[in-house]
């Protein structure tokens, strides 16, 4: 019987020999070795004669091996059916599953049913139970789902698609999933390139990285830069920020991106929204810098009425566009901002909510009761006001600590001097000063503050800068701004229009805004008002300062302040313009209606000359450095941008549901429970950022609703000492 068998196997190798040597005389490709087996079994089944292979056994064919524990081979028909411990070997690809049918003639081997994994040499892992390898071609399709592991530990999965052994390149479409470096992505097609490690993403693709979402309709995953790069219809929303762009380079690790071509990012926090042609985006802490046409458009509410039937208030939106060569907007804690810079701050806050008619005109009054109360006691002697000792203080040698005597005080017709602290006389000259000192001032327990986590705003463009609202126009080289003391100020040949008939200029402008509308305008050094009567005739006032006081967004008061020179044109019933009042004063207070000025108060030192406008030369109605500016002016917001401001898109990404790796959990289980595990951590961690925002917030509302309650005792305590005064 054994030499039967060994007989038998002779034989059937022979046949197979001069088999392959004819067809390999026909066609290299078609023929099919048994390079290896422990017996070979010729039968017959229905008529076709079949080799039943046993083994270990091993056949090559396309230059790739193909091992098995057993083989039935189909001779006529060509076709290999392998049963156990599958392997299919050559060169780069490598093969493993239970079963296999081989069909030679066409060089597939297809596996189905039971669970099929494909390796390369550099470790990726696919796994299926539905493939289909072509030795001739070396690509694998599979289908009925299929997930992927990388060396690096990167997953993909889907639906269908292939791998191609020659560009080491994984393809997946429909329901694609990926996973890497946590970031969780879902697409509709998906090209890993394993040598390159790109990953390459199609059609409505929607990445989730911490609390940011990315689309695009095609991206490219960079592994070994961990950068997301986004090239067609690409859209970001953070948790305060969504951005658009042509182009994005999104760093996995920092959420800071790269953005080009129609760069637009909406702060919803300030209401605004920035935009440029190149620029980049940082989140933690939040910097935006634009380029190439940057512009930023801000929103803002006003309150305009009530409402008669349901008396809701009525607000009118209105929205401020911003330009310039460059744009920077950033948001630090207040407890990382230098301490004299907040000091800065709060001195031009103090000095900006300072209203200087009201403490003219309060010194004044202070003046005029301590000149009576003087006058009472000229040539009097008055006595000393009582001193007390401080209470527990002594000298080293123990005697008690004293001012000593002190002698009366002495008022002469000649000169006036006040005892007590309650008489101080303010003088008209030193008024100024008194006023600048006070307002410089800064109370020491808003300095240096350590934890104050509030985030605060600063904004700065630079060169050609441009300003446009439907009432207020602006020009200058230089814009910044800060949150601290909520003021934009203007350097460099600055001009601000007011519904474009009311000019202002200065050496610089300190623009002050109180929630979100625009309050004070401090035109520092040089200052200029025109006022556009007709296309001759300009009111003009010129001062050292000024300061233009807004409500609804118009000049409803203006005050000069230092060596004051003014036009004022007057007009006849008929509005014909027939006098001009030529001013001259130290101070000055005006109020205005529908931009013309209504009414003017003059102080100080007042000199007046009227002159008849018929014949009068142009010249002698300018004072001197006039210009009016108005080829500047900029006439449309077209003229800042001609953007589209796009709408938020959030909603939109509502429709996307977050991966659940259902391939992944079937094929690589140890690799989903580490997907799965992160994402949860992922949840609680927002969560938990969630909640402390709330606390923090509710906090400061706390303490904004004591800090209010305090004020208005404090006021209330001031208005009693009045009264009682």
């Amino acid at each position: 019987m054994r030499r039967f068998s060994i007989l038998t196997l002779l034989l059937c190798l022979v046949f197979i020999s001069e088999g392959y040597s004819q067809a390999f005389e026909n066609d290299k490709d078609s023929l099919v070795r048994l390079v290896e087996a422990k017996a070979v079994r010729l039968v017959d089944r229905g008529g076709a004669p079949f080799r039943e292979v046993k083994g270990p056994a091993r056949f090559l064919h396309n230059n790739t091996y193909l091992l098995c524990d057993s083989a039935s081979w189909d001779v006529n028909a060509n076709v290999i059916e392998a049963i156990g411990h599958i392997q299919i070997i050559q060169q780069d690809t490598y093969l493993e599953s239970d079963i296999v049918t081989y069909l030679a003639d066409e060089g597939i081997a297809q596996f189905r049913g039971t669970i099929v994994k494909l390796y390369n040499r550099k470790g990726d892992q696919l796994k299926t139970k539905f493939l289909d390898y072509s030795t001739k071609d070396s690509i694998a399709t599979f289908f009925n789902g299929g997930a992927m592991r990388s060396s690096k530990g990167d997953i993909v999965e889907g639906d269908e698609g292939r791998y191609v052994s020659a560009t080491r390149t994984f393809s997946f479409t429909d329901n694609v999933l990926m996973y890497s470096d946590s970031i969780f992505v879902r697409s509709s097609f998906a090209d890993y390139q394993s040598d390159l490690e790109f990953a390459d993403f199609g059609f409505r693709t929607v990445a989730w990285k911490g609390r940011d979402t990315l689309y695009s309709n095609n991206a490219r995953y960079d592994v070994k830069r961990e950068t997301l790069s986004l090239t067609e219809e690409n859209y970001i929303a953070s948790q305060n920020q969504e951005l658009w762009a042509g182009v994005i380079d999104y760093h996995r690790g920092t959420g800071n991106a790269e953005l080009y071509n129609n760069v637009q990012i909406r702060d919803n926090e300030q209401s605004s929204i920035l935009m440029g042609d190149k620029g980049v985006m940082v989140q933690n802490p939040f910097l935006a810098y634009l380029t190439d046409k940057a512009a930023a458009a801000m929103f803002s509410e006003e309150k305009t009425g009530v409402d008669s039937l349901t008396q809701e208030p009525i607000y009118k939106r209105d929205t401020l566009f911003l330009g310039g060569d460059t744009l920077k907007m950033w948001m630090v804690p207040m407890y990382q901002i230098d301490s004299n810079e907040v000091s800065n701050a709060l001195e031009r806050r103090k000095l900006a909510d300072t209203d200087p008619i009201i403490d003219i005109d309060k010194a004044n009054r202070a003046y005029l009761a301590a000149y009576k109360k003087n006058k009472a006691l000229i040539g009097k002697v008055v006595p000393p006001p009582p001193q007390q000792q401080p209470k527990n203080q002594k000298l080293a040698e123990g005697r008690q600590l004293t001012d000593g005597p002190q002698k009366p005080t002495f008022i002469g017709k000649d000169k006036q001097i006040t005892a007590g602290k309650d008489s101080t006389i303010v003088g008209a000259d030193s008024l100024k000063t008194v006023l600048l000192k006070d307002s410089l001032a800064v109370q020491t327990d808003t300095i240096g503050i350590q934890k104050d986590t509030t985030k605060i705003t600063f904004i700065s463009v630079f060169h050609n800068v441009k300003l446009f609202r439907s009432d207020l126009r602006g020009v200058c080289d230089s814009l910044i701004y800060t949150s601290i003391d909520s003021i934009a100020r203007f350097y460099k040949n600055p001009a601000l229009w007011n519904e474009e008939k009311t000019q202002f200029t200065a050496d610089s402008i300190q623009l002050s805004v109180r929630n979100n509308a625009i309050y004070k305008a401090n035109l520092i050094e040089n200052a200029f008002i025109i006022s556009e009567e007709d296309s001759i005739h300009y009111n003009q006032i010129k001062s050292t300062e000024m300061v233009a006081y807004f409500k609804d967004n118009d000049v409803y008061r203006f005050d000069a302040l230092g060596g004051v020179q003014a036009m004022i044109f007057l007009r006849e019933k008929d509005s014909s313009v027939t006098l001009m009042n030529h001013k001259e004063c130290r101070l000055l207070t005006s109020r205005m209606a529908n931009n013309s000025i209504e009414r003017v108060r003059y102080i100080e030192n007042v000199k007046s000359d009227i002159h008849p406008t018929y014949q009068l030369p142009i010249e002698k109605m300018r004072l001197r450095d006039f210009k009016w500016r108005a080829d500047e002016l900029p006439k449309s917001r077209n003229v800042v941008t001609d953007r589209k401001v796009l709408a938020s898109k959030r909603g939109f990404l509502n429709g996307f549901i977050f991966p659940k790796y259902p391939l992944t959990k079937a094929f690589f289980p140890d690799s989903y429970e580490t997907i799965t595990n992160l994402a949860k951590e992922i949840d609680q961690k927002i969560q938990e950022e969630d909640q402390r925002r709330e606390e923090q917030a509710r906090k400061e509302q706390e303490e904004k609703r004591i800090e209010q309650h305090r004020k208005a005792q404090s006021q209330e305590g001031k208005d009693q000492m009045k009264t009682e005064e």
